[in-house]
């Protein structure tokens, strides 16, 4: 669009002011080429020329009858009252307006407003307008980038200073003067002033570390404590960096500092609950050493003090068998049933002191070849057994990592268990192997016995708990609760499944359980 020159004021057409014309077409074609939006006016608001840019932007500006009609809403107000004041004092004036898109303002501008003079009087007003909205944006990011800072140091607890060491005072965040508990007005950051208010404890060290900054250039972190005005204590972590000119001088120092006291009161109440939890430990560890040598001063009156009287019992009642033939017959039933009462009850002794030493001997762990350790005691619940008809199947290569002894006693109960249980059985079928469960090895002892309900599963493994009859199957009720012991001691798992009349597979996880290929 072409620039709008209408006719500006008319004056006596003498030299000068063929002159003046002049002057004033190489100005408008100056304003023409310039970007800025300009505008001139007569002392009535007319508009009176308007430049390239400002046709571009206003294309319907020959419909105003006022130039203030170029501005919308309190723009226009604005612009009235910067021009009232340019026409009546003949000083310049700038005042800032928008133009407005879909979603608010979409570009600004700052005006100035500079009179026009003919014969020493203002006769109108050059409105020259420039885009500012990059800078406004530019100040816009830089107000939230500022206040997302403020926002942050307060979030993290982090507080920032600066000390050009020219000056006596230093510069303090807002966070910084909140983590102090102090404020702008009622103080004025200053080293002296500092030092007043760190913890007398750790006032030399910080003076060290600032003297270091000062005559080394050498940083500093470290935690320090402070005293606020209220009395309080907090605990601070603080950094501070040298700032050195071109010929390595100190010019200014730049820190950071962060409130960690609640970091500080969280580590304080672990400590204090670590040592309350290691009174408990050692507490407990006390009952149960004293538990230990209870135990073992149980188990050494079973020894001695019980099993005596049973080899007495036993003698007495072998001598009066002896003499059977004179005693009535009653009576020698019931010593019959005494000396089987002291046998059962010495072999459970003997297996309580077993399941003892199970709990309290020290393990020797090596090597130990499972599938060997299964094919022997086969071998010797055979000889034991010789007229059963059996089918036994174990898997070879079977290893693990435990104690020789205890993992020997283990297998015998599993495999002893699984022979009586089976007892009732035509042929007898054993199975000895590995299987995968859960991602670990496990080693399973499976039978084709009379099984169990897994609703007493619970009680598989307990001292003394049976599931089935004694006078069909005898037993004691420990050899399991060995097993579980053995295997906790090795830091294992054991558990078995069943069904009643379909047999019972049993399943141990042990260190280093692998069949080898």
């Amino acid at each position: 669009m072409q620039a709008r020159h209408p006719p500006v004021v008319t004056w006596t057409c003498d030299a000068a002011t063929v002159s003046e014309l002049g002057e004033r077409a190489v100005l408008a074609s100056i304003f023409d080429a310039s970007p800025d939006v300009v505008f001139g006016t007569d002392a009535d608001r007319r508009l009176q020329y308007l430049n390239a840019a400002a046709c571009g932007r206003w294309p319907d500006a020959v419909l105003a009858s006022s130039a203030g009609e170029l501005f919308l809403g309190a723009f226009r107000d604005t612009f009235d009252a910067a021009t009232d004041r340019v026409l009546a004092g003949g000083s310049a004036a700038r005042f800032e307006w928008g133009e407005a898109g879909p979603g608010g303002i979409r570009a600004w501008f700052v005006c100035t407003i500079t009179p026009l003079r003919s014969a020493g009087r203002v006769v109108g007003c050059l409105c020259l307008s420039t885009d500012t909205t990059e800078l406004k944006r530019d100040a816009e990011r830089l107000r939230r980038s500022e206040q997302l800072m403020v926002d942050t140091q307060g979030v993290a607890h982090l507080g920032t200073w600066e000390w050009d060491i020219s000056e006596p005072t230093a510069t303090w965040s807002q966070e910084l003067y909140r983590i102090y508990g102090l404020t702008p007005e009622t103080y004025t950051p200053s080293y002296e002033a500092y030092l007043t208010m760190v913890h007398p404890d750790d006032r030399a060290r910080v003076v060290e570390a600032t003297n270091r900054v000062f005559h080394e250039h050498i940083p500093y972190s470290h935690d320090e404590r402070i005293f606020r005005p209220d009395g309080s204590i907090r605990h601070l972590h603080t950094w501070a960096h040298p700032v050195l000119d071109d010929a390595g001088t100190l010019v200014r120092l730049v820190g950071v500092c962060q409130d960690i006291t609640d970091q500080k009161l969280a580590e304080e109440a672990v400590h204090q609950l670590n040592s309350e939890l290691e009174k408990r430990v050692a507490e407990r560890t006390r009952v149960i050493e004293q538990s230990v040598r209870d135990l073992e001063a149980f188990n050494a009156m079973v020894s001695h003090d019980l099993r005596a009287p049973l080899a007495v019992m036993q003698m007495s009642a072998d001598l009066l068998m002896r003499e059977s033939s004179q005693l009535p017959l009653k009576i020698s039933e019931r010593l019959s049933h005494i000396q089987r009462s002291v046998v059962h009850m010495t072999k459970l002794v003997e297996n309580l002191l077993s399941l003892a030493r199970v709990g309290r001997a020290p393990l020797k762990l090596v090597p130990v070849d499972l599938s060997a350790m299964a094919t022997a005691c086969v071998a010797e619940l055979r000889r034991g057994d010789p007229g059963r008809s059996a089918e036994i199947v174990i898997e070879s290569g079977i290893r693990c990592f435990g104690d020789a002894v205890l993992v020997e006693a283990m297998i015998a109960n599993l495999l002893g268990n699984a022979w009586k249980y089976s007892a009732q059985q035509a042929t007898v079928q054993l199975e000895v192997g590995v299987l995968d469960s859960d991602g670990d090895p496990a080693l399973f002892i499976r039978d084709n016995g009379v099984g169990f309900d897994m609703r007493d599963a619970d009680r598989l493994f307990a001292p003394f708990e049976r599931l089935h009859d004694s006078s069909a199957f005898p037993g004691d009720g420990i050899g399991l609760a060995t097993v579980h012991r053995i295997v906790q001691r090795h830091g294992g798992r054991v558990w078995a499944t069943s069904k009643p009349g379909h047999g019972a597979a049993f399943f141990v996880v042990l260190p280093g359980l692998s069949r080898s290929t």
